[in-house]
């Protein structure tokens, strides 16, 4: 009797445990297998089809286009183990032209140059800090007291010709501060904070190999309210906003051998977790190790993909650090999901009463010097033009160009370009503005 029912016990024990399986398959794989088979192939076709459009747009400006990467991180960085076998590839891989890095300084006195710093295989490397929600770039030899208060620190920055900007704006900053002179529009981490974690990973584990870019683009949501923010505070005085990839390629699990020969495994945040031996039942995950001695990666956040996400597009002179610098600060830039196309080319200007270009993105126009706004695109899509915060015009068609040629006003002005996947529109591009005075 008691032996039927432990039996029994038993069996509903195994179907609770095999319903449960089934239901958590149900719940996380399911929808990921799906995406795998059916939604990303769908939109891998959509890209392709889309960029079949592009076209090089008629230049309009002797200015040069550079696309760069500005917040990244490398073996400077507490969290991070990436090195030039890692940052110069992906970059070539993606056409960037430069990287300003933001590495989180190893101690409160800051000293620059270090790192990082010049021309590697073609790409313009410049050093950085993240700390205290800054991105700092002297630009020069210096050193940054951290232990500064943070506006006289800004102060200081700015006054010796350096760049400083606002980052991770999703929180708390003092938006007042006169210094700072730009803002992060969009920035990759903060728009993964709203997500839940679970099925993210197990998406990344069905399709982090061959779909990772779309399992990247899975945590997308249009940051309405910081591009809410910059445009309230464009109203006040110039603020320039670029994008961050914020790429440590530390989201990561990989193993290192060690002069001893054990195996020191290291995680997230570039943290080891745990080390030890090779033996019959481990030793199938190893490789020899690759130019950073690594002997097994599983990567999920990287420079490949990351550096093709989400990218800056500056208009300078040359592809040097001080050019680079001075139009940026001047919002000589735009910046686009380049995973959805490359958006080189691209311009957005103002013209006088005799069609001549008065001023591009970024550019002061006095308003007697400013009757249409024009832009052109590589690839066609729905132009948003937005004043003061408000949109007053959304095209209706798809197009490569667009002209606004209606009294203007003054106040600040900038392009939202959205394309068409799959019949839906989706932001793809922003500008910084023109402001008219």
């Amino acid at each position: 009797m008691i032996f039927r029912m432990v039996l029994k016990s038993l069996k509903f024990g195994t179907w609770l445990i095999l319903t449960a399986l089934a239901i958590l398959f149900i719940v996380f794989f399911i929808p990921a297998i799906w995406r795998n088979l059916v939604i990303y192939p769908k939109l891998d076709k959509a890209v392709a089809e889309l960029n079949k459009l592009w076209q090089e747009p008629s230049g309009v400006t002797d200015f040069q286009t550079y696309r760069g990467i500005i917040h990244a991180h490398s073996f400077w960085s507490h969290d991070s183990e990436g090195t030039l076998h890692d940052l110069v590839p992906a970059a070539k891989n993606n056409g960037i032209d430069f990287i300003f890095l933001t590495d989180h300084p190893r101690h409160n006195l800051d000293t620059f140059p270090r790192g990082y710093s010049g021309y590697y295989d073609g790409v313009l490397i410049e050093p950085g800090s993240e700390k205290q929600k800054f991105g700092v770039w002297p630009l020069d030899s210096a050193v940054i007291d951290w232990k500064t208060d943070k506006d006289t620190l800004a102060k200081q920055v700015v006054d010796a010709g350096g760049l400083l900007v606002y980052v991770h704006t999703e929180e708390p900053h003092n938006w007042g501060n006169p210094y700072y002179q730009g803002m992060e529009i969009y920035n990759f981490h903060t728009d993964t904070k709203d997500e839940k974690l679970l099925p993210h990973i197990v998406n990344f584990l069905v399709n982090g190999k061959k779909y990772r870019h779309w399992a990247l683009r899975e945590m997308f949501d249009e940051q309405t309210e910081i591009l809410a923010l910059w445009d309230s505070l464009n109203t006040h005085r110039k603020i320039f906003g670029f994008s961050a990839v914020d790429t440590h390629e530390n989201q990561n699990i990989r193993a290192r051998q060690l002069d001893d020969g054990r195996i020191q495994w290291v995680g997230p945040n570039a943290k080891p977790f745990d080390t030890v031996n090779v033996n019959f039942w481990n030793r199938w995950l190893f490789h020899e190790p690759d130019e950073n001695g690594w002997v097994f990666k599983l990567m999920i956040d990287t420079y490949n993909e990351g550096f093709n996400y989400v990218t800056n597009y500056v208009l300078a002179d040359t592809l040097s650090v001080m050019s680079l610098a001075k139009h940026i600060k001047k919002g000589h830039l735009y910046t686009a999901f380049k995973s959805l196309g490359d958006a080189k080319g691209f311009l957005f200007w103002s013209e006088n009463v005799k069609k001549e270009t008065s001023g591009i993105l970024g550019d002061s126009v006095q308003i007697n010097q400013a009757v249409s706004f024009h832009a052109v695109s590589p690839l066609p899509g729905q132009f948003r033009l937005i004043h003061n915060g408000k949109p007053v015009d959304i095209s209706s068609d798809e197009s490569y160009e667009y002209a606004w040629e209606k009294p203007l006003k003054k106040g600040v002005y900038r392009i939202e370009l959205h394309v068409k996947l799959r019949n839906k529109l989706v932001p793809w591009l922003y500008t910084n503005p023109i402001y008219i005075y």
